[in-house]
């Protein structure tokens, strides 16, 4: 989430693939592919925009480990559109 992808996951090569982060110049030009969505997900790696899309990224690691329709049920239950 936010720096992190730019700051942390690429000097380690683990964000070769699409990602995203926060859109600062010079954090966007440390990722090789970046993405301009606010949750992406490449492989076993999600990368979020920022601390407003944490509740997305974190709905999308509920996707990725439990499924759709149970981020799904869990969104319904806070009243958040999915």
């Amino acid at each position: 989430i936010c720096a992190a992808p730019a700051v942390t996951l690429t000097p380690h090569g683990l964000a070769d693939e699409p990602a995203t982060c926060y859109p600062a110049p010079a954090f966007r030009a440390a990722l090789k592919n970046p993405v301009e969505s606010d949750v992406v997900v490449s492989g076993n790696v999600i990368t979020s925009k920022g601390p407003g899309t944490a509740l997305k990224f974190a709905l999308q690691l509920g996707e990725e480990l439990f499924g759709k329709e149970k981020a799904d049920q869990i969104a319904a239950e806070m009243l958040v559109s999915r």
